[in-house]
């Protein structure tokens, strides 16, 4: 979907309040993420006017297509009346500025986003391109968009959850937390080390994948050192093929990084395995 992620509201927006959920999973005070989101996207900006007219069709449900059609003239219409461009554009450009200034610009935009073609498409329909091949494709998009059951079960649950009590709420974390502790509590040290890492890099795409890539080398040189200790011909030549199989996904690590992180743990289980059968024979 060809659009400029610079000038995409929503976007921005979904970014920095990302960078903000790194921050607090790391224990950073001072968010520079926070500030920005708090100047940029006041009540008063046109920024936080098309954010809003982002969030109707985002949010928007229909059974009929029709419905979804009209929503997104009525939402165009309410775009060119109700937004100052050059306000807007000077708002956009002030923020990029920002972010430029406290996050290398190349890793803030990389992180994947679920809705990355819904939003590109909104952007492009609010900016009436002059490229009928680009608008027609994303009218389309937003139309399949908004005439579909998008939330999964989990998104539903989530959000009936949102409406309980505090007091609800806070039992409910607790259960999920003691829950999570007793489902992995089997992991090793480095198992939990992997685990941790990929909830605190989920904005940060090039972070993560230098972290597996480290991890995949600790985890070669443990295996390679290991082979000296083990007899059996076999287990030799497995330990091998996943040593060639390490080495062949080194650099082959994408934006589907969930797979490479689950390797990786899979991998430290056969090295604990490993480590634990040579402990065995000594004895």
């Amino acid at each position: 979907m060809k659009h400029s992620k610079y000038k995409n509201t929503g976007l921005l927006f979904e970014l920095l309040t990302r960078q903000i959920t790194v921050d607090i999973l790391n224990n950073k005070k001072d968010s520079a993420a926070i500030d920005i989101l708090k100047t940029s996207f006041g009540k008063k900006t046109e920024l936080f006017k098309e954010n809003q007219l982002y969030n109707v069709i985002l949010e928007a449900n229909f059974k009929e297509k029709e419905k979804a059609e009209y929503l997104i003239e009525v939402t165009r219409k309410a775009h060119r009346k109700t937004i100052n461009s050059k306000k807007l554009n000077l708002e956009k450009y002030n923020l990029i500025k920002g972010i430029k200034s406290n996050f290398q610009i190349k890793e803030f935009f990389q992180s994947k986003i679920k809705n990355y073609k819904v939003l590109a498409s909104i952007q492009n329909t609010f900016s009436d391109l002059n490229q009928p091949i680009e608008q027609t494709k994303s009218h389309f998009t937003l139309v399949e968009h908004m005439a579909k059951d998008n939330k999964s079960k989990e998104e539903n649950s989530v959000d009936a959850l949102r409406n309980e009590n505090k007091d609800l709420r806070a039992l409910t974390y607790k259960f999920l937390v003691e829950k999570f502790n007793k489902k992995y509590k089997g992991l090793t040290v480095e198992q939990k080390s992997v685990l941790k890492e990929f909830i605190n890099n989920v904005s940060n795409t090039n972070g993560l994948k230098e972290y597996i890539q480290s991890k995949y080398k600790t985890i070669v040189y443990e295996l390679k050192k290991s082979l000296p200790s083990i007899d059996d011909p076999v287990v030799n030549i497995k330990i091998k093929e996943c040593i060639n199989i390490i080495d062949k996904n080194y650099d082959a690590i994408g934006r589907d990084q969930t797979k490479h992180v689950l390797r990786v743990m899979r991998f430290y289980q056969l090295l604990e395995d490993v480590k634990n059968a040579i402990k065995w024979k000594a004895s």
